[in-house]
């Protein structure tokens, strides 16, 4: 996808009927940086449900979770392979090795399209399965635990520096095997590795740090197996074979960015809602049991990542022409407060039938959404039955950032 360059274009491509047009830049908006999803209900009831705009080369946007899941499942049409050349700053990737250690990755499984996204997402499945990771539970309550104490006498504390970073990051870190006494520098990796703001330049030159500290993890496991993650990879079986280093930088890269950005998002915008929601606040202390319901809700409610696709082929899609290598970004956010799948979009309402999308859907449906919900079970868990009741600071509002994911920067509580 182009670098977000916040320009646009001179003039709309001719398949784009004017009443289709939209201008909205995902990364600038000022509503966006106000309040994101505030942003992305507006989009509902604003825009057309499958719209264009003209900004950052242009691009379609898709706002209706029908339409999502119709472009997800056909990955013939709609494809990922795209974001292969986009990491790895070169034009095509190579999934066999034989460049440079540090060149020639791609992100796996998710710049790849099925068949071959299938073979190469078979190895995640059990490590992140439910059942493997069940045993984590009591290292998430500790760690947990041991950031609470350090908030705890305060009184307040910004949850989002203070808890929803050091938390899961640094709890992904140690499943991986990555190096956690570097937690602030490889947050700071991610956040520019995914920002929609960072020129194509700035990009490639993040992504070549990132693959720099995760090749000398990969050595030093191919040297000494752990129990960790890329240690199973390593030995991991795709159709008959061991991955190849190039392999493993892909597989690691998205691990890293998977796990250093999802749930420090979702846990932010959750605790958010329940520091202006007394009443639910109260009701989750003394029935800890609608905990994991209550998960669901938030993050169909406050979903982070958007998808982008690229049209291979000319396709009618709901009703819309798109052309052979038109950009599509399917804004899952926006998707969850559809009225047509969720009636009463913008309420909380516990249990709720009908999936949220923030997890996508189709073959690359989040591999580590097993993790993310057990990490935040037991959170909330933690944080409900120890902290009295929270409430935003009124001095220093929330902080917010648009783009690929949606964000907060910062989120001072007081208790």
């Amino acid at each position: 996808m182009s670098a977000f360059s916040g320009q646009k274009l001179d003039k709309i491509p001719a398949h784009v009927p004017p009443e289709l047009v939209y201008e909205y830049d995902n990364a600038r908006d000022p509503r966006m940086l106000e309040d994101p999803h505030a942003r992305m209900r507006s989009l509902i009831r604003e825009a057309p449900p499958i719209f264009f705009s003209p900004f950052n080369g242009g691009m379609w946007f898709v706002t209706r979770k029908k339409a999502i899941v119709d472009i997800t499942m056909n990955p013939e049409v709609y494809s990922n392979s795209f974001l292969a050349a986009a990491a790895s700053g070169e034009h095509k990737g190579d999934h066999a090795g034989g460049h440079k250690e540090q060149q020639g990755f791609v992100m796996l499984p998710i710049a790849t399209d099925p068949p071959q996204h299938t073979a190469y997402r078979a190895p995640l499945n059990q490590p992140l399965a439910a059942k493997t990771l069940a045993g984590l539970e009591t290292a998430i309550r500790d760690m947990t635990n041991e950031l609470i104490d350090k908030v705890l006498a305060a009184g307040r504390c910004d949850f989002f520096s203070e808890i929803a970073e050091p938390l899961p990051v640094t709890l992904f870190m140690k499943l991986a095997g990555m190096p956690t006494g570097r937690l602030a520098e490889f947050r700071d990796l991610a956040t520019q590795a995914t920002s929609a703001t960072v020129d194509a330049a700035t990009r490639e030159m993040t992504f070549k740090r990132i693959a720099g500290i995760l090749a000398e993890v990969i050595k030093a496991r191919q040297e000494k197996r752990e129990d960790d993650l890329i240690s199973k990879l390593l030995d991991a079986n795709i159709q008959g074979r061991n991955p190849t280093f190039q392999e493993m930088l892909g597989y690691s890269i998205t691990l890293f960015l998977g796990g250093l950005e999802t749930v420090v998002n979702a846990l932010s915008f959750g605790v958010r809602h329940l520091a202006r929601d007394q009443e639910l606040q109260a009701k989750l202390r003394t029935e800890p049991g609608l905990i994991p319901g209550a998960i669901e809700e938030l993050l169909r409610l406050y979903g982070i990542a958007s998808t982008p696709r690229r049209v291979m082929r000319d396709e009618v899609c709901h009703g819309v022409q798109f052309k052979q290598g038109d950009m599509v970004l399917l804004l899952l956010p926006a998707a969850n407060y559809d009225d047509a799948a969720f009636p009463n979009p913008e309420q909380f309402i516990l249990g709720r039938k009908d999936p949220h999308q923030t997890f996508n859907t189709g073959p690359h449906r989040c591999v580590g959404l097993n993790l993310a919900r057990l990490e935040m079970k037991v959170f909330y868990e933690e944080w409900l039955k120890r902290v009295p009741p929270f409430r935003l600071d009124p001095q220093a509002p929330p902080r917010f950032m648009g783009g690929f994911n949606l964000a907060i920067t910062s989120l001072p509580l007081i208790w």
